[in-house]
């Protein structure tokens, strides 16, 4: 007899299932990591807008009190509302009080996203004191815009 002859196990190549299930979830985890922080970054973004727009909006409106004067302000405008491109998405209110001869108005302007999310700014703002009312001012005859816009480029 001949000794059999010892073959020597050649490995194998490619692949087994198991290895292909762990890639798989390994890719999985991977994935929803990267959607959940994309969503979030997206979310935060937004967030990021609504605060820019809040503040600018509030900004506009307690520039025109001061502009205007508190007092005047009052009888001029209406202290609620809806706001006007780009601020659609937003209702105001405002808070005028008077506190008497020689001090400050206090001015509390509140703006209100769709979303719910209230955005809140207080101030004092001196009356205008010793000066003559601003007029209301409107153009005697209408702004022919085109007209304007070729005397400048022509």
């Amino acid at each position: 007899m001949h000794p059999m002859p010892r073959h020597r196990p050649v490995p194998e190549r490619g692949f087994a299932l198991l290895d292909v299930v762990i890639a798989g979830v390994i890719l999985a985890i991977g994935l929803a990591t990267l959607f959940s922080l994309t969503s979030r970054s997206l979310e935060a973004q937004r967030e990021g807008e609504i605060k820019v727009l809040a503040a600018g909006m509030l900004d506009s409106l307690l520039s025109e009190v001061l502009l205007e004067g508190p007092a005047d302000y009052q009888d001029l405008h209406s202290s609620a509302g809806r706001g006007d491109f780009p601020y659609e998405e937003f209702e105001y209110r405002l808070r005028i009080s008077d506190p008497g001869v020689g001090e400050p108005y206090e001015v509390l302007a509140t703006v209100t996203h769709d979303t719910g999310r209230t955005y809140e700014c207080e101030t004092l703002i001196a009356a205008k004191l010793g000066e003559e009312p601003d007029p209301i001012r409107e153009p005697q005859e209408p702004i022919d815009r085109e007209a304007r816009y070729e005397e400048a480029f022509d």
